[in-house]
Formats: structure tokens, sequence, C-alpha cells
């Protein structure tokens, strides 16, 4: 994917404000290159940024990601407030036969993404 959003009502949070600045660009650029589910291999993005591993797991401890192995892999939990992604452009993770996806947007997501249908005139 090119393309990436992230949700004011998620960085706009006292929760969020209030860590390092470090650690909040971490999670911008975790988002910018996680997968379509929301999954991300954390250590090439730390080592490309030269963010550290603490700033990760402050992400981890304040909920907005979840570290699911000692190689970092890493899964965004607010990914689906972040990004819709369309069916026809939409790519499964390689992570979905290790990690099952719906059971961790249960566990980490807020309520799913309600659409709307846009009406048009003529």
């Amino acid at each position: 994917a090119e393309r990436r959003m992230f949700s004011k009502a998620i960085v706009n949070t006292a929760r969020f404000l209030r860590m390092p600045a470090s650690a909040r660009l971490l999670y911008y650029d975790l988002g910018m290159n996680a997968d379509d589910d929301g999954f991300v291999e954390a250590f090439a993005i730390l080592r490309t940024t030269g963010a550290s591993e603490d700033d990760l797991f402050l992400l981890e401890e304040r909920g907005f990601v979840l570290v699911l192995n000692e190689e970092l892999v890493t899964y965004i939990a607010h990914w689906n407030k972040n990004n819709y992604i369309q069916k026809d452009r939409y790519h499964p993770s390689m992570y979905r036969e290790i990690y099952d996806v719906d059971k961790l947007k249960q566990e980490c997501i807020q309520s799913g993404r309600i659409l709307y249908t846009q009406d048009r005139l003529g």
C-alpha cells in the first residue's frame, strides 16, 4: 500500500501526546510501513529510524501496539480506526496464518468503522 491514514481520535489524545516525540514518531513510522492487516516488523523500522526498543515498549504499554514475538512483529492496535482498505485493494498479511486477526481486533481495537453509502444525484 502506498497510502496510510492516522485518526485524530487516536493521535490527539493526551495518552498519545504525553509520550516522548520519539515514541510518537515511531508510531507513525510503524503505521506507514504496516501491511493491510496492521502487522509490521518493528525491528527493521527501529533500525532505519534510530528509534529505541524502549519507545516500542512504551507504545505497547500505552495500548497503541501489541508486540507479538521476540522478532518484534507488531500489530497496530487501532489499525481499523486509522485505516479503511477497500476490498479490491486489500492484500492479506502473511501473519494472518500465525495470528488470529479477529481475536487481536477484539482485544485491542475499539468498535469498528461504520461505513455510510454515498448518494449521487444525476
